[in-house]
């Protein structure tokens, strides 16, 4: 219950605020538009709302928390550890959400005949993308997270080995034994650091300004 709990009060104080909210919203017009006209172009429909996840997901958790904005959760004797799937949970929700929605419009343009969606490197893509931004962002704000993405998904070299656009559309190598726990492994160690930060972090309200 108190997961529940602390999910709900990151819906009131809106961890991904509305701005972004709309541009999913947008995302899937577009995308609906865009499978109408060409029902193969799955790639092209899912790569904007895999995009818009990097920064949505990039949510921060210390900085609103200084600023007491959590202050209420934070002293209502829920398990910080909970706090802290409930937050991700918050943040990674709406793109997720968008990206089976943008699913589910694929397969009915394509009468079921495409499934770009749920190929394994789109969804090793959203796997990485939703949980490595959030844990990546939990100590700073989203606006250095955001340059962060930016010059990975920019500057070339980085962006060919970096880049989780070019995961979308293809199949997960094999062996699968080997490739998915090691997915699993990049995935949690960043989000495994983000978690202690949260759950032993000191949490010092920032003075008035």
């Amino acid at each position: 219950m108190n997961v529940i709990y602390a999910f709900r009060y990151f819906q009131v104080v809106a961890v991904v605020p509305p701005l972004f909210l709309a541009g999913f919203v947008i995302t899937i017009a577009a995308s609906a538009v865009t499978l109408t006209h060409d029902p193969t172009a799955g790639i092209e429909a899912v790569t904007p709302v895999l995009l818009l996840q990097l920064f949505s997901a990039s949510s921060a958790f210390q900085i609103p928390a200084r600023r007491g904005h959590y202050d209420l959760l934070l002293t209502s004797g829920t398990p910080r550890w909970q706090i802290a799937m409930a937050h991700c949970l918050a943040s990674i929700m709406p793109g997720v959400t968008s990206w089976i929605c943008v699913g589910m419009l694929e397969l009915a343009a394509s009468h079921g005949a495409r499934m770009t969606f749920a190929a394994g490197g789109t969804c090793m893509a959203f796997f990485l993308v939703s949980t490595i931004a959030w844990a990546t962002a939990t100590s700073i704000s989203r606006a250095p997270a955001a340059v962060g993405w930016l010059l990975i998904m920019t500057i070339p070299p980085l962006a060919r080995f970096a880049s989780p656009v070019q995961l979308l559309g293809t199949e997960v190598p094999r062996p699968l034994a080997v490739t998915l726990p090691a997915v699993f492994v990049i995935a949690m160690i960043p989000v495994g650091l983000a978690f202690a930060r949260i759950m032993r972090g000191a949490v010092p309200l920032e003075s008035a300004q």
